[in-house]
């Protein structure tokens, strides 16, 4: 995607986070973030996981109502974390949404969208099965299409990439959707008061390094991953 394109976009979402008002922009604030808040928790459970610490759960709230009511669109429930556990996992929910659009830009330009959306797919599916509490018709239904599609690619790859072909217009469009989330995000990053309870402020109080420093950091890569599609294209050539 080129540099002009991507600025205009990043414009148009800095314009609709900053000036939308009303029950219809809140609405499609959240479905527009909602790719990166699976992402975000994923990364915050995972990263946790890695480290030793357990993941009680990983839920989201896809209703408005109900997201308004408790602020939350997402949500890891994390147990048994070391201190050092605990700061990783804190950084890895806005670093992870960073780098999976990084991965994603790399396939994307790679001509591999073949895996992106079971990439997204597998993460989500992964964190679920190593939580305590699972979601098992989510976790199913993930499974079979996952199944089948390894079946289809094992027995005869060329039907799996037809049917690929024929729809490269949805893949494309999560590409996008989770890009312009992305956007959001940063935008909302910045709105953030340094008194606000996210993640920034949870580094504050665990480092003694100010919420500012960890907002700049978190701004860095959500903005630098943003523009990947460009600087990759660079680096690929």
């Amino acid at each position: 995607m080129d540099l002009p394109v991507l600025i205009v976009l990043f414009v148009a979402v800095a314009y609709f986070t900053y000036s939308s008002r009303g029950r219809f922009a809140y609405t499609f604030g959240i479905y527009l973030d909602l790719p990166n808040v699976i992402i975000h928790e994923c990364g915050h459970a995972l990263t946790a996981r890695l480290l030793g610490g357990s993941i009680q759960s990983i839920k989201f709230n896809v209703l408005p109502s109900i997201v308004k009511n408790s602020g939350i669109l997402g949500l890891a429930e994390i147990g048994n974390r070391s201190g050092l556990g605990m700061f990783f996992s804190l950084l890895g929910g806005y670093v992870s949404q960073a780098l999976f659009f990084v991965v994603m830009s790399y396939l994307y330009l790679q001509g591999l969208l073949l895996w992106i959306i079971p990439l997204f797919l597998g993460i989500y599916l992964l964190t679920n099965l190593l939580a305590r509490e699972k979601s098992f018709w989510q976790n199913l239904i993930i499974l079979i299409v996952i199944g089948i599609s390894i079946l289809i690619y094992r027995n005869d790859s060329s039907i799996l990439i037809r049917i690929y072909q024929s729809v490269d217009i949805i893949t494309i469009s999560f590409v996008v959707w989770y890009m312009l989330g992305l956007a959001h995000q940063f935008f909302i990053v910045l709105l953030l008061k340094n008194d606000s309870h996210w993640d920034g402020t949870a580094l504050a109080t665990k480092t003694y390094i100010p919420t500012i420093i960890w907002k700049g950091l978190f701004l860095l890569a959500m903005g630098g991953a943003y523009f990947a599609p460009s600087w990759l294209q660079l680096l690929l050539v």
